[in-house]
């Protein structure tokens, strides 16, 4: 039986319910939605505080290559982002650091531009947008999609170090904070 059959045969919850569903017809890692779905999953069960299945999750991305595909490699990223954050509070200081070094490696070959977005994307430049569409969520499944996203986003800039403007002692303490938020959503869409 697949890890999403397990998922979805003992889930009690309607997002983790459908993630696991959707994962357990037609898992195809070059698809782009189904990477998403994957990497969502895995975010879902590290909140619920299953870490176990969240790391067997992002290891099932972790090993795919930069292809000049970046529909495919955000959601690789944000799958090496969480599983060096689980490494890191097994204290797997070596493993956490292959995680985040395979995003380092990737981006010195970037461009110039690519470069740009990303240090500009350490230094929290989307953080205000996220918490503006947590704002404009139409229900609290909306809000949980953006607090998910905005997870991502806070994982990211602490895993990678933070920027100047954007310290990752700061996302830490906004993680901390979106993860409560988070798990007071999932307890609302138990079955």
């Amino acid at each position: 039986m697949s890890i999403f059959k397990e998922i979805y045969k003992a889930s009690q919850n309607k997002i983790e319910t459908e993630l696991a569903s959707a994962l357990s017809k037609n898992f195809d890692l070059t698809s782009p939605d189904d990477l998403e779905s994957l990497i969502k999953l895995a975010y879902f069960q590290y909140v619920a505080g299953n870490t176990n299945t969240s790391y067997e999750l992002v290891k099932l991305a972790s090993e795919i290559k930069f292809a000049n595909d970046f529909d495919i490699w955000t959601w690789v990223e944000n799958g090496l982002i969480l599983q060096s954050t689980i490494h890191k509070e097994r204290n797997e200081e070596k493993l956490a650091s292959e995680c985040t070094n395979k995003i380092t490696a990737r981006l010195e070959e970037d461009s110039p531009i690519n470069k740009k977005v990303f240090k500009r994307n350490l230094n929290g430049a989307m953080i205000p947008n996220a918490y503006k569409k947590i704002e404009e969520a139409y229900d609290e499944e909306s809000e949980y999609g953006w607090r998910i996203i905005l997870l991502m986003k806070l994982m990211r800039i602490r895993e990678m170090g933070g920027g100047e403007d954007f310290t990752a002692e700061r996302a830490d303490k906004e993680i901390q904070e979106n993860i409560e938020r988070l798990k007071v959503l999932i307890g609302k869409f138990n079955q």
